[in-house]
């Protein structure tokens, strides 16, 4: 249907490209959906996975990335880690930016991209964004992707830059900034995955706006509950006349990893809400990968499956709000 009224506003679509590591092979399906709908792209901002997807997207090797990732395995994820001495990070880096180089050319610059291009990283001192505009692709993207205690920081000048997420992990302000009228925003974070728990509990948790998704694997929280719903420790057997406590249940803890990853979860989750409170992007599409690791790159196949499923879910929105107005 001709829509005379779309000339009189900005018609220029953004797209933010949240981070979440892994998950973050999503935006894949929805690049390649917004295509087949015929809804142009203008401006891309990126923080994290999401920065090295919108470039790969702009240097043109985005299915050269999504064959590649559709292949990979935990044994070439255990191979690409330039493990060191764990001081800054337990990674260096240069591993990451060397593969990063069968997508982007080494001398490829931000600027220089047929589209607006903006990777967020974050600054290690004041704890600010970092808007990288210009400069080289590679050198950006190591800064917005140094996940904090994974990556050994990358130095810039006389400061660091660590992951975009921890500052912005869904910088919807940013492409509005650059001159969007219209934006569409991939949020990795919508909830965050906790162990087995009540569910007049979660009920009432989410009723304050805390949002909880169960996984399988997860450890014992009975300590978080209210003392009058925590299980008795102990228990007192009759025997032989006298009294004696049970045997304590054995806790399982998580390792140092899930709880980094799950910290690292809970924090951009917390920023993605202020973000969406004060940002709120014309669509915003949330695939369903709660029950996915952050370091999960080798579960490419159902990652982009979900972000098919996603973005299915708001072809209708999307073609009311964007594919009308463009």
């Amino acid at each position: 249907m001709y829509n005379p009224v779309k000339f009189f506003r900005n018609r220029k679509v953004g797209l933010a490209l949240g981070s979440g590591g892994a998950k973050g092979l999503s935006h894949i399906s929805v690049i390649e959906y917004l295509e087949v709908m015929n809804i142009p792209v203008d401006i891309i901002s990126g923080s994290s996975i999401g920065a090295v997807i919108g470039s790969v997207y702009l240097c043109g090797n985005l299915d050269r990335l999504k064959k590649d990732m559709l292949s990979f395995t935990k044994k070439e994820l255990l191979s690409i880690a330039d493990i060191t001495l764990p001081k800054s990070g337990l990674v260096k880096g240069k591993a990451f930016t060397e593969i990063m180089k069968r997508y982007i050319p080494p001398d490829a610059m931000i600027e220089d991209m047929p589209k607006p291009l903006a990777i967020v990283a974050t600054d290690y001192y004041t704890g600010r964004q970092v808007i990288l505009r210009k400069g080289r692709i590679l050198e950006a993207l190591r800064s917005s992707i140094s996940i904090p205690g994974v990556f050994i920081p990358a130095h810039r000048g006389d400061t660091f830059h660590i992951d975009g997420g921890v500052a912005n992990p869904l910088p919807v302000d940013v492409v509005k900034s650059m001159g969007a009228g219209l934006t569409v925003a991939v949020n990795l974070h919508p909830g965050l995955k906790i162990s087995k728990i009540k569910k007049y509990i979660k009920t009432g948790a989410e009723k304050i706006g805390i949002k909880f998704f169960s996984r399988k694997w997860q450890s014992p929280v009975t300590s978080l509950l209210p003392a009058a719903l925590k299980k008795k420790s102990t228990v007192l057997i009759k025997k032989s006349g006298r009294q004696r406590p049970a045997q304590k249940e054995k806790i399982v803890y998580p390792s140092i990893f899930e709880v980094m990853f799950q910290a690292i979860d809970i924090m951009e989750y917390v920023n993605t809400q202020n973000i969406l409170k004060y940002h709120i992007p014309t669509v915003l599409i949330e695939p369903d990968l709660l029950q996915t690791g952050t370091m999960d790159f080798y579960n490419a196949r159902k990652i982009i499956d979900a972000g098919y499923a996603a973005v299915e879910l708001k072809k209708s929105e999307l073609k009311r709000k964007i594919k009308l107005w463009v």
